[in-house]
């Protein structure tokens, strides 16, 4: 059902507007494209990290992205939350995270071995310190991916957390005048959806800002290559079928049709003679052929067989 606004409401909602922008006029900076980049992808890596924890699956998206007064950040936090301030020798400030009352208590339920019945967690007055030592573990798990994911924008940001608090007064890193980027993050996790947000200070970007403020997506590194690391263990762990060839004869149909029981067929082979070892057609190695001291027929690699080139029509020259 469409609800139609007053006219005093109309008036109300305007002035906050015209509010808010005489506000951020107030404010100059240059928007940050490659924040919208991490947060994207630290929302990626916390879908794949949280569940490593709880032992169920996540989905994180990031639902907005701001550039607000570190006033305003603190007003609309969630309440009650568990807020995490973290420093970083690569930054000019702390950076702050916060996890709201639904998904902690619904992430502390599953790492304990619980199963949320997918009604709304309980709201607390205040955490307890179990409540708040598992609130650092959920920080130091986004923290890590946040680090990661800076690191591919060119910013090494090593962080480290100072204090964990459930005061928002206490949880301010910056002056409440200066401006800051939020991140807020839904994250659905066992039939609940919770609210985690990553605070920075504007100003604090400062050592790293000339790379947030152009498009970079990085190099590959080692470490942020997860489907990398996981195909080379799924090939280590794959088998294949090899085939020692002793001789190969081209015979006819003809002779083959003849074949009767008890006829010889001479394979024109010497007693010390090289077996071929062969995967998939292809030629992969020589080998000696012998018997080991239980009677078992073995082979010795003697030698590694280099794949034959192909000619522009698609076959090789032999």
């Amino acid at each position: 059902m469409n609800k139609t606004l007053s006219h005093d409401n109309v008036e109300a909602q305007t002035g906050n507007l015209i509010d808010e922008i005489i506000k951020m006029s107030d404010f100059s900076f240059e928007r940050l494209p490659m924040l919208d980049i991490i947060g994207e992808r630290l929302a990626a890596s916390i879908s794949v990290a949280l569940p490593q924890l709880t032992g169920v699956l996540c989905e994180a998206t990031l639902s907005q992205l701001d550039y607000v007064p570190m006033g305003q950040a603190i007003d609309s936090l969630p309440k009650p939350a568990v807020m995490t301030v973290c420093s970083s020798p690569g930054l000019d400030g702390d950076v702050l995270l916060v996890v709201d009352s639904t998904l902690l208590l619904t992430a502390m339920e599953l790492m304990l071995g619980g199963t949320p019945k997918g009604d709304t967690p309980r709201t607390p007055e205040r955490f307890t310190a179990i409540e708040r030592g598992f609130g650092r573990r959920i920080a130091t798990l986004v923290m890590q991916g946040l680090r990661s994911n800076f690191s591919l924008a060119g910013g090494d940001i090593e962080l480290k957390i100072e204090r964990v608090v459930t005061d928002p007064d206490s949880a301010t890193v910056t002056q409440p005048a200066n401006l800051c980027v939020r991140m807020h993050f839904a994250v659905a996790l066992a039939s609940n959806t919770g609210v985690l947000e990553v605070i920075l200070p504007y100003d604090a970007l400062e050592p790293v800002r000339p790379k947030l403020g152009k498009i970079h997506f990085g190099e590959p590194a080692d470490e942020a290559s997860p489907w990398r690391d996981q195909l080379s263990g799924q090939i280590e762990r794959a088998t294949v079928e090899l085939e020692a060839v002793l001789a190969e004869v081209h015979l006819s149909i003809r002779q083959i049709m003849n074949w009767k029981s008890g006829d010889t067929v001479n394979l024109w082979v010497e007693e010390e003679q090289d077996a071929t070892v062969v995967c998939a057609d292809t030629p992969m190695f020589r080998a000696a052929i012998g018997k080991r001291n239980n009677g078992n027929t073995a082979i010795r690699i003697t030698e590694a067989l280099e794949p034959e080139e192909e000619t522009p029509n698609g076959r090789n020259d032999h």
